[in-house]
């Protein structure tokens, strides 16, 4: 199955429609839908072992990502992009750091330079109410975060990336397509 239910674009060509719209969206809502839409699928990418996110893994395959991704989550701390008050970035990565508050920071990393995981899910809803190519894009944004959710564990799970260390540690036995 590779169509990013509620969207009805493929995985294949959403990509390349996002790629070529990006010569059209040059700012606002639509732009940073692309860009977002692209930052997941290289997110993607990365997890199914840089082979390439062209289609929706079925169930079995989807539910070993999952417990992949479940046993690396948590294992190394992002860091955080607080500052302290002398504008030193705070360790999260010590003992006595807060891990619900690790948490939180990663909801608010940003997936690229406009949007973070927590703004990323309104702007798909957001852009899917719209008409033309714009909702189409809204829906696959939508259809990607679901499919996110479900290797996360369900419904909303979808709330941090990876470090780049855990990302690997998931490619490295990702179900071979």
């Amino acid at each position: 199955m590779t169509v990013l239910t509620p969207s009805t674009w493929t995985v294949p060509e959403a990509r390349s429609l996002t790629a070529q719209l990006r010569q059209v969206a040059t700012d606002g809502d639509a732009y940073d839908g692309i860009e977002l839409f692209t930052a997941l699928c290289d997110y993607l990418d990365q997890l199914y072992g840089g082979a390439g996110f062209d289609r929706l893994l079925s169930e079995p395959g989807r539910l070993e990502l999952g417990g992949l991704i479940h046993r690396a989550r948590g294992r190394a701390r992002t860091g955080s992009v607080l500052l302290d008050d002398n504008g030193v970035p705070v360790d999260l990565s010590t003992a006595d750091a807060d891990p619900v508050y690790d948490t939180l920071v990663r909801l608010d990393q940003p997936v690229n330079a406009a949007v973070t995981l927590a703004q990323g899910r309104k702007l798909a809803a957001d852009l899917a109410a719209a008409d033309d190519w714009q909702g189409e894009l809204g829906r696959a944004l939508q259809g990607l975060f679901t499919y996110l959710d479900h290797l996360y564990g369900g419904p909303g799970a979808f709330t941090e990336l990876l470090s780049p260390d855990e990302r690997e540690q998931v490619a490295q036995r990702a179900p071979k397509r």
